[in-house]
């Protein structure tokens, strides 16, 4: 099988109704004012950095509740498992469980990047997992996939296997029934698609209660652009320093919410995405946002810190 770029157009970027897909879903989009770039958000220094700690809300301000999808509701870290074992029985046959171990971790880890690439909008979904699949099998023996070996063969075993195994973390109930006891109003924001992601909070038994605010079709780009959170509070009827943010990547997630005025929540579960403590490494100013991040273990913890 020759591997080659794939000549994308909207109809081979999609092949198949459970694609989630980046900008030209026909999917209306928020208009973006010209004003509003990353550098004028709260929290913002004018040059662009993180403003000093101490800027953001105490937590007795907060009035809504924003989460994360992938790792903070649902245990996608669990489903992809899965589904790459799939991978590996199918392409890789005779890896050792070490070895299968290792491809799991290099398929969350993303390690150049191509994940991020797409929530930058710039490739389609299709075209990051089609590269990140062509890396994996290299790493570890696997033949190179051409684009319709990957639509055709990859794309439905890996797609099937995760899909149907998407379930909620084990804290999520007890954290929302506290949450709505509080009176806070709940909402999610995700870089992924809306249609894949409102299919995910389903699975998961909180579509209805966590709306979905923001994802990659709203903009095109997604975390951790401070405009993607300062888009889910405007949703909400509310200012940023209202709004508490909580997600499995410090980076992406605590910290940029906190870049964007909210006060970010840092969910350290033992399932986070692998690159986020090594990201930490190449983010300028983290020290400063870091001083605003509250880190917790599990979301039962949430509660109690946002009804003092």
């Amino acid at each position: 099988m020759t591997q080659h770029r794939p000549q994308t157009t909207e109809a081979s970027a999609r092949p198949a109704s459970d694609t989630p897909d980046t900008p030209g879903t026909g999917r209306p989009r928020t208009p973006l004012d010209p004003r509003d770039t990353p550098d004028t958000a709260p929290g913002v220094s004018p040059n662009g950095a993180p403003a000093p700690s101490g800027t953001n809300p105490a937590p007795s301000a907060i009035r809504a509740v924003v989460f994360d999808i992938d790792d903070t509701i649902c245990d996608s870290a669990r489903a992809f498992s899965i589904g790459i074992r799939k991978i590996v029985a199918r392409y890789m046959p005779g890896l050792d469980e070490e070895q299968t171990a290792r491809a799991i971790d290099m398929w969350r880890e993303d390690p150049n990047g191509h994940y991020r690439r797409y929530t930058r909008g710039e490739c389609t979904f299709d075209e990051q997992r089609f590269a990140r699949a062509n890396e994996l099998n290299e790493a570890f023996g696997g033949p190179a996939l051409s684009w319709q070996d990957y639509l055709d063969e990859w794309k439905p075993l890996f797609w099937n296997t995760f899909c149907s195994n998407w379930t909620a973390h084990d804290d999520v109930r007890p954290c929302l029934d506290a949450l709505h006891a509080l009176g806070l109003r709940l909402g999610a924001l995700s870089n992924a698609a809306a249609e894949l992601q409102t299919r995910k909070l389903a699975a998961c038994g909180c579509a209805d209660e966590v709306p979905l605010l923001v994802t990659m079709d709203t903009f095109g780009f997604g975390k951790p652009d401070p405009r993607v959170f300062r888009e889910a509070a405007r949703r909400l009827g509310l200012d940023p320093g209202e709004v508490a943010y909580v997600g499995d990547e410090f980076d992406i997630d605590a910290q940029a919410a906190c870049v964007a005025g909210m006060h970010g929540f840092w969910i350290d579960r033992p399932s986070r995405h692998l690159d986020s403590r090594h990201a930490l490494l190449k983010i300028p100013d983290t020290e400063r946002s870091a001083a605003q991040v509250t880190r917790i273990a599990s979301l039962t913890e949430l509660p109690a810190l946002l009804g003092a």
